[in-house]
């Protein structure tokens, strides 16, 4: 059960990484994804019905697809909603909206083990340790193969991102448009010239510091034009984006 982490090691040989987002808590839409070749499936827990079960449910549909990482994005800092994910198998945390070093911090403590962090030891019998198959492998690196991503998504995380980025806890900083529209006031208008402004002070910030940048590409935005400006993962929708775009498409050719 326990793997190298593939996004984490091709985003540290300099790849251009492409993921999507499973707002569906449904083992089979992850696993039409994960036969797609997308480096990372993103398992979405802060807006959507999905629980545990259906996260491992998921991540084993994912798995048997192919070779795609398996991220989730947690509502919270908090432990209790992150040591059942990280259990169950999966191989990296997007925290939302974060606002303060003190959130990245709080994240580092759930999501590593002592002395780093206090996470709680369940590697002797966990479906990430192969049921405790491989519990000293896990252990032994699951700090290392974990990647922690920090989302920034709002007018206030974009001024404390200097500490943030001291903390010295994500692997990434992924920028979220349309919250930041939201908190900039300017709607759902990802293209408005203060969102922009926003995103620019976060790539300039990110590249000087040496982490990963990460982008949700906005509508018509291209992957390209977002690796150009140094992003090393991009987000290209979601499974809902996916069938509603098909759906309509065929509707408005043929009804």
């Amino acid at each position: 059960m326990f793997r190298p982490n593939r996004l984490k090691q091709r985003l540290s040989e300099g790849h251009p990484c492409a993921g999507a987002w499973l707002f569906v808590p449904s083992a089979d839409t992850a696993e039409i994804l994960g036969t797609l070749g997308y480096d990372a499936l993103i398992i979405d827990h802060e807006h959507t019905a999905g629980h545990v079960q259906t996260a491992v449910e998921q991540i084993r549909a994912i798995r048997a697809a192919g070779a795609s990482t398996v991220l989730a994005r947690v509502p919270a800092h908090d432990a209790h909603g992150i040591k059942p994910l990280l259990d169950a198998g999966v191989e990296g945390l997007l925290l939302p909206n974060v606002e303060s070093a003190a959130q990245a911090r709080a994240l580092a403590n759930a999501a590593w083990y002592p002395p780093d962090g206090t996470r709680g030891a369940h590697y002797t019998v966990s479906r990430a340790a192969a049921w405790g198959g491989q519990a000293n492998d896990y252990r032994a690196g699951a700090k290392q193969e974990l990647l922690l991503i920090g989302m920034i998504e709002s007018l206030r995380g974009v001024e404390a991102l200097p500490e943030i980025l001291a903390e010295n806890v994500f692997d990434m900083i992924f920028i979220g448009p349309l919250d930041l529209a939201e908190s900039l006031g300017c709607g759902s208008d990802m293209a408005n010239d203060r969102v922009q402004a926003a995103i620019d002070t976060v790539e300039r910030q990110v590249r000087a510091s040496g982490a990963c940048l990460g982008l949700a590409l906005r509508p018509n935005e291209l992957a390209a034009d977002a690796y150009a400006r140094g992003h090393a993962f991009v987000t290209l929708g979601c499974d809902v984006g996916f069938l509603r775009k098909g759906a309509m498409l065929l509707a408005h050719q043929n009804i």
